[in-house]
């Protein structure tokens, strides 16, 4: 036959067409959402910078308003003698906190400085130069800008002081910008800030006078190399809208605004691409690859068919059906090579993973976890007597009990493991990013599920898993050493009777045993009300009297005696167990103090500790409706503590729970106070009134003059917030004389009472 090169020629440029126009298709996609992610990247890069700041700058605000109520410092203000050295305080900031360089200065009401932490110079008047202590001199208000001065760019917090209602004077707080570079470098952020130009001249006493352009150079530890890349073309860095990329490196921009809205500052940031996750993008790209490709070998092989066998009589009878027929292909030929990709990855009798995926999935995981320093655990399950159903029942009962116990284990399961069959009545299950506690939980779930009876075709099965267990890196760093080893850690579950699960590690292994062991003890002393509530009153110092009790958890172990709540609380909230407690220590002595009141003895409130899981569960405010409505114990006689650290886990869920408690009328306690890092926004925000001070910081006072600080700034903001306040683990006849002197009346510790009996507990209320 004659080679025909017009049709060979025809047929060529609709494949070059094709080709072309895959491509075209499939870069722009990939570039598209390459777009995407960078301004996902660039935006978060953005609001962690942002965040920084805003903390910072609050930070400062913050000590400033402590500093303000200083005794020393109004003294100095009043008598224009005594003076002061707040180095000191400045190093402590440095060592127990990220505040590293902060310097103070104190000026009295007509603009004289009496002290600068940088500087011996003082009694110098600063009104003819600094605009914004003549407007708080005028009218005295608190300001925090962010400015730039002779010295540098800084954070500023300044706060007017007063001695009984009369302005003596202003305290200022600086700091610079250091701690927001560095923590920007250990977000993987190389970062440079540099001033507007314009305050070049204004920048006179600086001691790093680096400058690009005549842009100071705010930040340190800069690279030379990064410092370099934004010399060559600084203009470029400075107007960069959302994003760019040059060198293998994301750039985005951050500008600071002076007090009219100009630009003061830019803050340059940069991303290298290698720390941008863009896996899925390019698993995308190589997806729609294989797919066009395939499309294209279809139609190429039956353009070859065409011509070589009867191209003629293809043209005239068939050429309309042409295009029907290629796409019908190509979707039945996806459509087989799916199946096929499925049938070669699965089980054909559970649809469960198979071995080779299994496999596949484990050695994904080994490369995560090494990159990341994650951990990847492995289970081998085993099914005991199964092969005594086959050999009792025959293979089809056997079958249907692989698939109902399938069903079990599947259900619950997260989205990122793996369970998948092996082979007969060995199963797997890859877990990633699971502690030792975790693991131990999860395959007593799995124990007490497959333990329930089967019901197939009328007959009723009993069976039961034994379990091995390793995990990387402690047990192996292959794929292989860990399957090898949790295969053997199998054998020994079944050495020792089956239906067990063991560790490869001997010393899991006996946690394990004595973890199951806790949690029935736990279930059991449920079931029995083991549980007792004890009670620590709170004591009006200044009035003598009892003002509430908080109730305290005490299990009573029927051989081994009083066990304090460090001992199981932990645990309990780990297996679930611990709203079920809670409840019941919540009824328990909501129900005592309601009897001491019928009784005719005043105990005040009965303080009541919020779990972070009953804060968590949407049924709490339910729960604590039915509780109050059987006790039937008033509500304004009920309040609940929190910490600090449950509150800031979400702090907006944890707002709306803490309205519906007030709403109830009962009164809400803030417990730990200081602990935590609550910002001042939130804590106006929250429906609170009572702060609690940690006994942290009662132990030394009024020996260690930070606390005696934090102390006083703790009693003066919840003054100034409207909000009671009580200080706990007071010891000492000194703490309640120092607390009670700074208008800290309420205390709670051993200098009044232990935590009490309820037979104890009443003769104090007695007695006192």
């Amino acid at each position: 036959m004659r080679v025909n090169y017009k049709l060979i020629l025809m047929g060529l440029i609709p494949m070059l067409i094709y080709i072309y126009s895959s491509y075209t298709y499939i870069s722009r996609m990939e570039n598209e959402q390459l777009d995407e992610k960078y301004l996902e990247v660039s935006r978060n890069i953005r609001s962690e910078l942002k965040t920084l700041i805003d903390e910072k700058k609050e930070a400062i605000l913050l000590l400033s308003l402590a500093v303000s109520e200083n005794d020393k410092i109004k003294q100095m203000l009043l008598s224009k003698k005594d003076k002061i050295n707040l180095e000191s305080f400045s190093s402590k900031l440095k060592k127990y906190s990220s505040l590293h360089n902060v310097w103070f200065q104190v000026l009295s009401s007509d603009g004289i400085s009496l002290y600068r932490s940088w500087t011996n110079t003082h009694g110098d008047s600063v009104v003819a130069v600094r605009d914004d202590i003549v407007k708080i001199i005028k009218k005295p208000q608190v300001i925090s800008p962010i400015s730039v001065g002779k010295f540098d760019m800084t954070f500023k917090s300044i706060v007017p002081i007063f001695s009984n209602k009369e302005f003596i004077g202003i305290i200022e707080t600086i700091a610079k910008f250091n701690s927001i570079s560095r923590k920007m470098q250990q977000f993987g952020c190389e970062n440079i800030l540099l001033v507007d130009k314009k305050y070049k001249k204004q920048l006179s006493q600086i001691k790093n006078r680096i400058f690009i352009d005549d842009y100071y150079v705010a930040s340190q530890n800069i690279t030379t190399s990064f410092l370099s890349t934004i010399e060559k073309n600084l203009n470029k860095y400075l107007h960069i809208h959302n994003y760019f990329i040059a060198d293998d490196r994301l750039f985005t921009l951050y500008n600071i605004y002076d007090i009219n809205g100009k630009k003061m500052a830019y803050f340059i940031l940069s991303k290298s691409l290698k720390n941008i996750d863009i896996s899925e993008i390019q698993n995308q790209k190589i997806t729609l690859i294989a797919i066009f490709f395939l499309i294209y070998i279809c139609i190429a092989g039956i353009f070859y068919y065409t011509y070589v066998v009867n191209y003629k009589r293809f043209v005239e009878k068939h050429q309309k059906d042409l295009e029907k027929n290629v796409a019908v292909k190509t979707k039945e030929l996806k459509r087989k090579s799916e199946a096929l990709k499925y049938q070669a990855e699965h089980d054909t009798l559970t649809n469960l993973p198979n071995r080779l995926l299994f496999l596949d999935r484990l050695k994904q995981a080994l490369k995560y976890a090494k990159r990341e320093k994650k951990t990847v655990t492995v289970l081998f399950l085993d099914l005991d007597r199964f092969k005594e159903v086959n050999d009792t029942y025959g293979h089809e009962i056997g079958d249907k009990l692989l698939q109902e116990v399938t069903q079990r284990l599947t259900k619950d399961r997260r989205e990122e493991d793996t369970i998948a069959r092996l082979g007969g009545d060995e199963f797997t299950l890859l877990v990633q990013n699971i502690d030792e506690n975790g693991i131990v939980y999860l395959v007593n779930h799995i124990i007490t599920s497959i333990q329930k009876p089967f019901f197939i075709n009328g007959i009723e099965i009993h069976t039961s898993f034994s379990i091995g267990i390793s995990s990387y890196p402690k047990d192996g760093i292959t794929y292989e050493e860990l399957l090898r080893n949790a295969d053997i850690a199998m054998y020994q579950a079944k050495d020792q009777g089956k239906n067990k699960y063991c560790f490869y590690d001997t010393e899991m292994t006996k946690l394990a045993f004595e973890r199951l062991a806790l949690e029935k003890e736990l279930r059991r002393a449920l079931a029995n009300e083991e549980f007792e509530a004890y009670f620590q009153p709170k004591i009006d110092a200044k009035h003598h009297k009892v003002v509430g009790l908080e109730a305290l958890i005490r299990w009573k172990h029927p051989t081994k005696g009083m066990i304090f709540p460090d001992k199981f609380i932990p645990f309990a909230e780990e297996i679930g167990l611990i709203g079920e407690i809670d409840n019941l220590m919540m009824k328990i002595s909501m129900r005592q103090v309601l009897q001491w009141q019928e009784q005719g003895m005043g105990c005040g409130k009965i303080s009541i500790n919020l779990s972070a899981r009953q804060l968590a569960s949407k049924n709490y405010i339910e729960e604590l409706k039915e509780t109050i409505a059987i006790i039937g114990l008033e509500t304004k006689f009920i309040e609940i503590e929190i910490t600090e650290t449950h509150i800031m886990e979400d702090p907006n869920y944890a707002m709306e729970i803490l309205n519906k408690i007030r709403d109830l009328g009962i009164s809400i306690a803030i417990d730990d106070f200081g602990t935590g890092y609550s910002s001042l926004a939130y804590l106006k925000k929250l429906p609170v009134s009572k702060l609690k001070i940690d006994r942290s910081f009662v132990m030394d006072l009024p020996k260690d003059s930070d606390d005696v600080v934090l102390v006083k700034t703790i009693i003066s903001l919840a003054k100034n917030l409207g909000l009671e306040v009580i200080a706990e683990g007071v010891e000492e006849k000194e703490q309640v004389d120092f607390l009670v002197e700074q208008g800290c009346y309420e205390i709670q510790g051993y200098y009044f009472s232990k935590p009490l009996s309820k037979e104890d507990c009443e003769k104090f209320l007695i007695t006192f």
